[in-house]
């Protein structure tokens, strides 16, 4: 069974006792990891953060919020390859699905492939399609076209983990955006269906973010290039992985 952290700034009681409580009903042992709060620290790991090459691509600034979480979760990565073993990331305010969640965590060690990482919430994007690669008693594991927009909870092997730290040297986006980067990171899109968690609504960021300035019309117009540069990159990805699956599976 996989190890699972929980990611909580020391400051937020009220989640961390909200959180505490549903992995204790369902009698789940689990790591309360420090978050980097971004209203307190100037954490080390902000220095990989590209300003420049985020203004070229993106043409908005990341705040000081959006650095910590980065940061959280990188220092994650970082454990999960010193550990040396799969663990579930959560986020503090994570809703439980408690039977499915239970379900997921006791039987994924008997998935008959290895999956780099497996998001534990619904797909955000809109139009999104998926195909169903395997499974864990009631949760299926599907592969999806269009990443999460969100790292509220994920499972995560060593390898996984490796590529996401390789791949993460500058810092130009959040963290669930470059985690959705599958075609660049080679951290394939994996998730649950249905879902094992969500966001609790009653909680709101207390990570450290704060609003950024709209962007200017000219950085408007490279945020469409770029976006239509990911656009093409994923297809293209898509395509080639079909390819390779048609190669593999033919017999001559």
């Amino acid at each position: 069974m996989p190890e699972i952290f929980v990611i909580n700034l020391v400051s937020s009681a009220a989640r961390r006792a909200n959180i505490t409580r549903q992995l204790a009903d369902l009698g789940l042992a689990f790591t309360l990891f420090p978050a980097v709060d971004g209203r307190k620290e100037e954490h080390h790991l902000f220095s990989k953060y590209d300003n420049e090459l985020n203004q070229h691509y993106r043409g908005k600034a990341l705040n000081k919020g959006q650095l910590a979480c980065y940061a959280s979760h990188y220092l994650l990565w970082q454990k999960c390859v010193e550990l040396d073993h799969p663990i579930i990331v959560l986020e503090d305010d994570a809703l439980l699905y408690p039977e499915l969640f239970l379900e997921f965590v006791s039987n994924i060690d008997a998935l008959n492939r290895q999956f780099d990482c497996i998001r534990l919430f619904n797909n955000k994007r809109k139009a999104v399609s998926s195909r169903k690669v395997s499974g864990v008693g009631r949760v299926e594991i599907h592969e999806f076209d269009k990443g999460h927009v969100s790292t509220t909870g994920y499972f995560l092997t060593p390898n996984g983990a490796r590529k996401l730290l390789q791949h993460s040297e500058r810092w130009y986006m959040p963290v669930d955006h470059y985690m959705d980067r599958y075609w660049v990171n080679g951290v394939e899109c994996y998730g649950t269906v249905p879902a094992c968690l969500t966001n609790d609504p009653k909680f709101d960021s207390d990570i450290g973010e704060s609003k950024s300035e709209p962007r200017s019309f000219v950085a408007r117009c490279r945020r469409e290039w770029f976006n239509l540069n990911e656009l093409i990159n994923r297809r293209l990805h898509i395509l080639s992985g079909k390819k390779k699956a048609r190669n593999q599976s033919y017999q001559p």
